[in-house]
């Protein structure tokens, strides 16, 4: 009898963990999809929660300018690469007071579009308002909290900085465009002055200037202290 019973605990230990085996792996699975939903749907959810009708407002009135299918409504909304970490809302759509300063970078962006030199559907940050651009690392004079500046992730190509520049030194300073770098896949893309910054958010720094000396017309249009400041940091 001692035997028995011994074996009866041993079969149904057994029994029990190739039970809990599967039932363990359902579990894992169900966790890792409700935790990372894809960014349509968090975008999706975003509107619904009381947001779409500001949105389709804002889309209307690019609309009307002729500007509405330049960046996806969805990029366009993004905010901050830190809003995660800011306990902020993953989009935004800025003030109607602000709207019509994103028009003159949206005609920028669909230039370098048109050249190839960039996706406007891989926008990461656009407008941020002052506190979440504040959390987020950027200084208060950042064109993003005007809705003014966008910033991008670029494909991972030998070219990318090369094209840019040229597109900045040629065209830069009647778009008054301000072009920062914060890798050679990552920058910023503005229409408030002519200027280019790199990773210390300085002149010297920029990709466009280190390989040779600055050309005599690249003096920035904004201040100095300014066209120092002015982005923020893309994370």
């Amino acid at each position: 009898m001692p035997h028995s019973r011994k074996f009866a605990r041993l079969f149904a230990d057994r029994r029990t963990r190739k039970l809990a085996i599967p039932a363990l792996a359902v579990a894992a699975l169900a966790s890792c999809s409700t935790v990372q939903p894809s960014i349509e749907t968090r975008y999706t959810r975003w509107l619904d929660a009381g947001h779409r009708a500001e949105a389709e407002r804002y889309a209307a009135f690019l609309r009307g300018e002729g500007l509405e299918s330049v960046v996806p409504p969805m990029p366009l909304s993004r905010s901050a690469r830190d809003w995660k970490r800011c306990e902020r809302d993953e989009f935004a759509v800025p003030p109607e007071s602000l709207q019509s300063n994103m028009l003159p970078t949206l005609r920028l962006v669909a230039r370098l579009r048109d050249e190839g030199i960039l996706d406007p559907a891989r926008a990461r940050s656009v407008y941020r308002d002052p506190a979440l651009n504040e959390c987020a690392g950027g200084s208060p004079g950042s064109k993003h909290v005007q809705n003014q500046a966008i910033d991008f992730d670029l494909p991972d190509r030998p070219d990318n900085v090369t094209r840019l520049c040229a597109f900045w030194r040629e065209h830069g300073e009647a778009l008054r465009m301000g072009l920062g770098f914060y890798s050679p896949t990552t920058i910023h893309v503005d229409t408030g002055g002519y200027r280019t910054w790199g990773t210390d958010y300085t002149r010297r720094t920029s990709l466009c200037l280190t390989a040779e000396s600055p050309p005599p017309d690249a003096a920035p249009a904004a201040p100095a202290p300014n066209a120092q400041a002015t982005p923020a940091p893309a994370r």
